[in-house]
């Protein structure tokens, strides 16, 4: 079971519950001015409050610190820009478009823009609770990655289609979520995505 953002006031297409349209999603800032933020969905809240899980984009608009969120495992994909460099607790990455990297989201994490600013697809996981996983794919104009519940494709780079139940293709934009399902909803088109997955821990 997952949330979708409060896109209130949005077109019809934007409102299915299996496609979360990315320009329907509203903002938030983030880091002090960092960037910006929108929630693309989320899983059930624990006691705290807080969801389980949450799947986000993000733009890193100038150098500085990440939030930290305690008992939160992280995934970190960047979508558009050169380059974006992360210091995880003392350890640098050079992280290039397209190419995870999973890291603790408790840690002190620095991010630095040596190229300017960045987008990034983000995942959160409650450590004790669910696990996450992200895999970024080459789209097929005659085979759809197969999305069962609690997966989301969510387009990254190029153009694609997405059907649902037998309807009609509906275009999609970049960084729109298609949600899966029993049935499977059919993605083609040519270009890549990342297949988000999200698990509860026994």
């Amino acid at each position: 079971m997952y949330s979708l953002p409060a896109a209130a006031s949005c077109s019809p297409s934007s409102m299915r519950a299996d496609l979360i349209r990315f320009a329907a999603v509203p903002s938030r800032s983030w880091g002090s001015g960092s960037g910006r933020s929108k929630d693309l969905t989320s899983g059930p809240a624990g006691d705290s409050g807080t969801p389980g899980w949450r799947l986000s984009a993000a733009t890193i608009e100038k150098s500085g610190p990440f939030t930290r969120f305690e008992n939160t495992d992280r995934i970190t994909v960047p979508v558009e820009g050169e380059l974006l460099l992360l210091n995880v607790d003392g350890t640098e990455h050079a992280m290039e478009r397209l190419r995870p990297l999973r890291y603790p989201g408790d840690v002190p994490v620095q991010a630095s823009l040596p190229t300017g600013e960045v987008t990034v697809l983000n995942t959160f996981a409650e450590r004790d609770r669910f696990g996450a996983a992200v895999m970024v794919v080459e789209l097929s104009k005659k085979n759809s990655p197969a999305l069962g519940p609690d997966q989301f494709l969510v387009l990254l780079q190029g153009s694609a289609k997405a059907s649902f139940d037998g309807g009609a293709p509906e275009d999609l934009d970049l960084l729109d979520t298609v949600a899966g399902s029993e049935e499977s909803p059919a993605v083609l088109g040519r270009g890549f995505a990342a297949v988000v997955s999200f698990y509860p821990l026994d």
